[in-house]
C-alpha cells in the first residue's frame, strides 16, 4: 500500500502543471507525515543530500528554460525526495523487501530473478537516509578542519557543497562494501525463497487506502 502511495505521488508530482498543485501535493504530503510522527524538520533534515542536486538543477533549468519552470522541476525533485525518506522511515527494512518481493513476484514466472530486485530496490531505498547521514559527517570533518560552506558569494557556497559530493560517495561505496561482505557471511543467496516470521497478507482495506491515496494524489495534480 505504501509502495502504491509512493508510485501514485511520484506520477502525480509529474502531471501537476502548476505551481498551485505542486503546493497542494506538498500540503498533502506534510499531512502525511504530521499523521505519522515523523516531523517535517526531521525529514527536510534527512533531505539535505537533495539540496545541492536541486540547486543544480534549478540553475541549468533556469538557464535554458526560464526560472518559473525551474523552480517546478527543482520543487518536484524536493517532493519526491522528501516523499521516498518518508517511506524508509515509516517502514523497516524487511517489511520493504518482502512487500517489493511480493510485489515483483510475477516476474519469477518469466524467469526473471525477483527476489534479487527486490532485495536490490530495497537497499536502495534505504540508502537514502545514509546519504544525510554520511553528508553530515563529511560536512562536520571538514569544519573542523577549516572549510567554510556559509561564507562568500552564491557560487562560492555551491562550489563548497559540489566538493562534498566525492568524499560522500566513497563513504557510501564503504558502506555498500561492508553489507556485501554481511550479505555474503549470512548466506544471502542461498535459498530461492526465504521464509520470515511473519507473513504479511494484502487485505481488502489496504486494498481501500491504496485507492483513496491515488484518487487523492492525481485528484490533487490535475483540479489545480
Amino acid at each position: 500500500m505504501k509502495l502504491g502511495w509512493l508510485l501514485a505521488y511520484s506520477l502525480a508530482l509529474f502531471v501537476a502543471q502548476s505551481a498551485v498543485a505542486l503546493g497542494a501535493l506538498a500540503l498533502l504530503l506534510a499531512s502525511v507525515t504530521a499523521v505519522a510522527r515523523v516531523g517535517v524538520t526531521r525529514i527536510a533534515r534527512d533531505g539535505a543530500f537533495v539540496y545541492p542536486l536541486a540547486l543544480v538543477i534549478f540553475c541549468c533549468n533556469g538557464a535554458f528554460q526560464g526560472w518559473g519552470s525551474a523552480g517546478l522541476v527543482a520543487a518536484r525533485i524536493l517532493l519526491l525526495a522528501f516523499a521516498s525518506i518518508l517511506l524508509m522511515r515509516t517502514t523497516n527494512p524487511v517489511e520493504m523487501t518482502t512487500a517489493l518481493r511480493q510485489l515483483l513476484a510475477p516476474l519469477g514466472r518469466f524467469g526473471l530473478p525477483a527476489h534479487d530486485f527486490a532485495s536490490a530496490l530495497s537497499l536502495a531505498l534505504r540508502f537514502i537516509p545514509l546519504m544525510t547521514e554520511e553528508l553530515a559527517l563529511v560536512r562536520a570533518a571538514q569544519q573542523s578542519r577549516g572549510a567554510s560552506f556559509d561564507a562568500g558569494a552564491p557560487l562560492v557556497r555551491l562550489r563548497a557543497a559540489a566538493a562534498l559530493m566525492m568524499p560522500v560517495f566513497v563513504g557510501l561505496f564503504r558502506r555498500a562494501d561492508r553489507l556485501a561482505g554481511a550479505m555474503d557471511a549470512r548466506c544471502f543467496g542461498a535459498v530461492e525463497r526465504p521464509t520470515q516470521l511473519v507473513e504479511r497478507r494484502f487485505t481488502l482495506a489496504d486494498g481501500g487506502a491504496l485507492f483513496l491515496g491515488v484518487v487523492g494524489c492525481f485528484g490533487l495534480a490535475l483540479l489545480f
